[in-house]
């Protein structure tokens, strides 16, 4: 396969040098990072290594009061010029997280007028926002669908991450089903094993859990999908995990 990339923040290393040298040698082409990571610093490691920024996570919440609200936009909309002087155009999103304060009622409004806010700043800066299926709200899968829905923006699509819906309490059979929906809009992926589900969950090297990997990488190049296989492992011994991971796409035929 071609285009794999891995996440910066599952790793062990001290410092954002130690990774890319990492992913050099482990030839590694593409690398997801966290916005703080956005420093002069890392265009010398992105030059020296001639390693990509697939994309950027905002680690936004929209699941908030409104000044907090208000900030949160600004941040992602800030964070869309920001990201190009980087040699990207893309950044993963969250919708937010539960509150004790804000009720349950509220957060799918909070959320989506929260996503209507910055695909605006998307739209002006061609910058693509994907939403990640992460917590226990957005990952949802027909709640991103009326998002994708009711927002049409080619700057909007998905972060399927192909383990988050089991960790959310999906069974494994209904996975399939759920990828095939969220396909045509995927922007970006975090190809992820595991087994179980919430306090449960135990990560996995790819193909030694109970996700069917091998089945979404399929539904997604039936998809017409371009962009990176982005691998997240969260088990042991992260960097032999992701090791793994990797040796797992390379080998994979399809």
């Amino acid at each position: 396969m071609e285009k794999i990339g891995v996440i910066f923040y599952n790793f062990n290393f001290k410092d954002i040098g130690e990774f890319f040298n990492w992913c050099n040698e482990n030839q590694v082409e593409y690398v997801e990072i966290y916005s703080r990571y956005l420093v002069e610093e890392l265009k010398k490691f992105i030059n020296r290594y001639n390693i990509k920024i697939s994309q950027v996570s905002a680690g936004n919440d929209f699941v908030q009061k409104k000044e907090e609200f208000e900030k949160q936009v600004k941040m992602v909309g800030q964070l869309c010029k920001k990201v190009k002087d980087f040699g990207c155009n893309q950044i993963r999103i969250d919708g937010g997280w539960p509150k004790e304060d804000i009720d349950s009622s509220n957060y799918k409004e909070l959320i989506l007028d929260g996503i209507k806010r910055v695909v605006d700043f998307a739209e002006k800066e061609s910058v693509f926002l994907a939403l990640d299926n992460h917590g226990i709200i957005t990952n949802d899968y027909q709640l991103q669908l009326e998002i994708f829905e009711k927002i049409k923006s080619k700057y909007l699509g998905a972060n399927l991450d192909t383990m988050n819906y089991r960790w959310y309490g999906y069974p494994v059979e209904k996975l399939v089903e759920i990828y095939k929906l969220i396909a045509p809009y995927a922007l970006h992926t975090h190809i992820k094993d595991g087994v179980g589900s919430r306090e449960n969950y135990v990560g996995k090297v790819l193909g030694e859990g109970e996700v069917p990997v091998v089945e979404a990488i399929k539904i997604l190049m039936e998809n017409s999908y371009k962009g990176v296989w982005c691998i997240e492992y969260e088990g042991k011994d992260k960097e032999v995990g992701y090791k793994k991971c990797v040796e797992f796409l390379k080998k994979l035929k399809i």
